[in-house]
This record gives structure tokens, sequence and C-alpha cells, in this order.
């Protein structure tokens, strides 16, 4: 009775497993280490007359962006300051004309002495960027904000008041840092906008392109060696790989805040990684098609 003999322990498989595991180890905590995926949105002020007695209050906060349409939305809150407030709550003991412009965008806003104060909505363009460099785009948005004493002020001819100025850099998917840009007074502030994507996103959008090429990868593998006589054309390979066209462009939708098809990654790895897939589905069905039947 004949004994086989047990095959030997694969060292070297063990080896590069060990190898692959440790180098993807080292690239996942290298990651974590450049990028920031804690990081909490904060509250900046600006003022360039803070002691004015005389003064107000405004809050801008984004609400939303729009990088495909190259736009984006603050909503913006007003408050009288201290010396001028009026009879009922959040309203001032005079008129006031705010204005928000941001490029060619002007928003003009009117409160009436000893009325409520309401939060107008400013669009604004995302400038210095393209949504095609995803998910590495980077914009500039500029703000000037101004408080005028009186329903028919203009800037021309009357004197604004001083501002007291609070942004909120927090946005959903997006890291936003504010700063005051050169020129203006205290009633003229002006206001810089860097916008980029936040650190957790790029995170997620490189593994994604990255698990698309090893996919992508992986069905070529798969193909050529049944394509070349190594293997067999079996029915299970052939089903993953017709499951995998369909997959990829699931894959690439479940992108973070997806941008439209056709950025530069898309050009570099969604769309080769899609027609390799397809590839190795066909020479896998050539393959079989070739194969022999029984009988």
């Amino acid at each position: 009775m004949s004994q086989t003999k047990p095959s030997p322990f694969p060292k070297r498989r063990a080896f590069a497993l060990i190898f692959l595991v440790a180098a993807a180890a080292l690239v996942y905590a290298a990651a974590l280490r450049t990028f920031d995926l804690t990081e909490i949105p904060t509250e900046r002020s600006f003022a360039k007359d803070p002691d004015a007695a005389q003064r107000i209050k405004i809050y801008i906060e984004p609400i939303s962006v729009d990088p495909a349409n190259e736009a984006i939305q603050f909503r913006v809150h007003v408050a009288p300051g201290r010396g001028m407030p009026g009879k009922r709550p959040n309203s001032a003991d005079r008129d006031l004309n705010v204005i928000v412009r941001s490029g060619d965008a002007v928003e003009q806003q009117v409160f009436r002495a000893h009325e409520p104060m309401t939060f107008l909505t400013i669009g604004a363009d995302l400038n210095q960027g393209s949504i095609a460099r995803y998910p590495f785009d980077r914009y500039v948005i500029d703000l000037r904000v101004q408080a005028l004493e009186g329903a028919e002020a203009t800037p021309e001819h009357e004197q604004a008041i001083a501002l007291d100025v609070t942004v909120w850099e927090g946005l959903l998917g997006y890291q936003i840092r504010s700063s005051m840009a050169p020129g203006g007074d205290a009633g003229d502030l002006r206001l810089r906008f860097d916008l980029r994507r936040a650190d957790a996103h790029v995170f997620f959008a490189l593994a994604t392109y990255g698990a698309m090429i090893v996919l992508a990868c992986s069905s070529l593998l798969i193909s050529f060696l049944v394509f070349l006589g190594y293997r067999k054309p079996e029915a299970a390979p052939l089903g993953a790989l017709a499951a995998l066209v369909f997959a990829l462009p699931a894959l690439r939708n479940a992108l973070p805040l997806a941008p439209p098809l056709g950025v530069w990654a898309d050009v570099l790895v969604f769309l080769w990684a899609e027609l390799a897939a397809v590839l190795g589905l066909a020479l896998f069905v050539v393959a079989w098609a070739r194969e022999k039947p029984f009988g």
C-alpha cells in the first residue's frame, strides 16, 4: 500500500506573503501619518477695529459647494454689536445696509431699525482650481463684506460701520482655511478662503482607485493564464470576471463626493481598469470557446 508524501511547506510563498502584509501595513501607517483624518473645524474672527463703539457682528458659514459648477454658497448671519442695540431682540437702533460681494456676485440686504435681523445667502465662484484634478483639487474664494448706516446708503457716499466677522471653517467633506486679504478698512473687510477636500476623502479616493488597479491586474492575470493554457477555463472565474466589468463602475460611483465622469483620475485609472476587465473577460471566453468538447 503506497503512501503519499506530504507536500513541503512553501517557504518562498510564506516569506512573500509576510513581506506583502508588512509592506501593506507600513504603507497604511504612512498614509495615516500623512493624512489628518480626525481634523475638527474651527472658528476664526477678523476685525480691523475691535474696540470701535459701534460695529456689526457678522457670522459667515459655508453651507454647500458644487465643484462641477465651480460654485459655493455661504450663509451670512448679521447681529448688532455693542453700542447699537434695538428695542427688539437681535435688532439695531438704526437702518443698516449690509453688502457682500464675491467677484461679480453682489448680495445686498437692508435691515430696518428695531426689526429682527435675518440671514442672507451669497453665492460665490470657486477660483484657481478645477474638478479635473480630483481628489487633489483646490480652490480660492474671495469675499468682501461691508455694512453701511442708512437704507439708501452707498459705499461711495457713506462711512462704513466697523465689522466683527467670524467664519466657521466647517463643511462636510472639505477643509476650509480663511484669512484676511490686504486692502479695505474697519468697515470693509476682504476675506480669502482656501478650499480643498478633506484628508479622509482624499485617503478613501486613493484607496478606491488603488483597489481598481488591483482588480484589473487580477483580471488580466487570470485571463492570461487561461488563454495561454496554464489553467483550465472553469465556470467560477468566468462569472467573477463578468461581474467585475459591472463592479468597477459601481465602485467608482461610490467615491466620496463622486465627481462627474472624466476627471484625470478616471483617465489614468478607471478607464484602463474597465478596459482591462473587459479584455480579461474576452480572452477567457476565447479560451473557453477553443476548449475541446467532452466525448
